[in-house]
């Protein structure tokens, strides 16, 4: 009985996320950046793979299969005509107008990476030189990732002969292709795109679980548009604009959903999602941290957010919260391979001075406001009596050293 109260419970955690991220709203942003920056993307993603003489007989049915990923059967029917037209035209821009190109993908790229950080609790972006290193990677991997999965469903496709053993199996092959790649291409953007640490098994399975949802919303969209909406007989040759707003606003929706997820699942192992996120937590928890720390610099190693995580049971969005709060303030530092370590000797840390990191900040000038000076007189000796105990001598207290 435990374990179906749990899935509701965590059900109804995932649905405070989503309403807290404000996804509809933020989908309806997206929608607008992207219809601006969908040309230019493409036209990047077919640069990129026409540099590779390998993919170069497989342009036009990269085009195909991506606009057929992107866009549900019906839609794809009105939209894909003038998709390669633009596409086609942006090949023969000038230098100003590939410089602008580029300035429209970054756009889109950057209001991307601002929301995946908004979704894992990042409020420190990457510098410029580490975003742009980013950009690069999901612009360049991602059509390689397409490519050399096209080449390779080709390639089966031609050495069994499958379309003529049997349809069926060859549309089934089809889909499963397609929701593969789709995965690989959503699992490397969760992976990346966020200056926080995500799991490889997250990334992956809530790549996996998006692609899926994106096959469902694509039957379901589909199901709609031609069974249900009446654009074309309202708009007419307008019935593309439309359609392709609705289906790039379903489409942010299910990956803004699926980001959600993947930054919850670190929630679910050892029940954290029932946790309050609170400063008497995030206090707590900084004070674990730093005694892990501690006894790691006693055996001369950094703990990666993983290590961290067995002890601290708590998402990490948090940790990462925590982690980051404690750089700033000069305790901890993060080194390669996402590894953290003290900056001080945990003798040197008292727990008044997190105390009043992640919890109240007494302020100089208290006496101007009668409550404040009154709350920080009765904290006074409670502070007095926290700046007595060092991170070392709390851990050798509980035991942990």
């Amino acid at each position: 009985m435990t374990k179906p109260l749990s899935f509701w419970g965590f059900a109804a955690f995932l649905r405070r996320r989503l309403a807290q991220q404000r996804v509809m709203q933020v989908a309806g942003s997206l929608t607008f950046t992207t219809l601006l920056a969908l040309v230019p993307l493409l036209t990047i993603a077919i640069t990129v793979m026409s540099a590779f003489p390998v993919f170069s007989d497989y342009s036009t049915r990269f085009k195909v299969m991506l606009l057929s990923t992107l866009v549900p059967e019906f839609a794809g029917k009105v939209i894909s005509v003038y998709m390669r037209q633009f596409a086609d035209n942006a090949e023969k821009l000038t230098a100003a107008g590939i410089v602008m190109l580029g300035a429209t993908s970054l756009m889109l790229m950057a209001t991307v990476e601002r929301t995946f950080n908004s979704i894992w609790g990042v409020r420190r972006a990457r510098p410029w030189l580490q975003q742009s290193m980013v950009y690069w990677t999901v612009l360049t991997l991602g059509p390689l990732a397409l490519g050399g999965g096209l080449l390779g469903w080709r390639l089966l496709f031609k050495l069994t002969h499958i379309e003529r053993i049997s349809p069926l199996l060859d549309d089934t092959l089809q889909s499963v292709g397609s929701v593969t790649l789709t995965m690989l291409v959503l699992a490397l953007v969760f992976r990346i795109v966020p200056n926080r640490y995500v799991p490889v098994k997250h990334a992956m399975l809530g790549g996996l679980l998006t692609a899926v949802l994106l096959e469902v919303t694509k039957l379901g969209f589909g199901f709609y548009i031609g069974q249900i909406a009446s654009y074309q007989l309202v708009y007419g040759a307008f019935a593309s604009v439309p359609i392709l707003l609705l289906w790039l606003f379903c489409l942010w929706l299910v990956v803004l959903a699926g980001a959600v997820l993947t930054a919850s699942f670190s929630y679910w192992e050892g029940g954290a999602w029932q946790r309050r996120n609170e400063p008497r937590r995030r206090f707590l928890d900084a004070v674990e941290v730093l005694v892990m720390l501690d006894r790691a610099q006693d055996e001369g190693r950094a703990l990666r957010p993983e290590d961290l995580r067995r002890e601290v049971k708590v998402g990490y969005d948090e940790l990462g919260s925590v982690l980051d709060r404690l750089a700033q303030a000069g305790y901890v530092q993060r080194g390669a391979r996402d590894g953290w370590a003290l900056l001080r000797r945990a003798e040197q840390i008292d727990l008044a001075e997190l105390f009043r990191l992640f919890v109240y900040r007494p302020e100089q000038h208290a006496q101007d406001d009668e409550i404040a000076a009154e709350v920080e007189a009765l904290l006074g000796s409670t502070m007095a009596q926290l700046g007595e105990v060092s991170v070392a001598a709390f851990a050798r207290r509980v035991g942990r050293k």
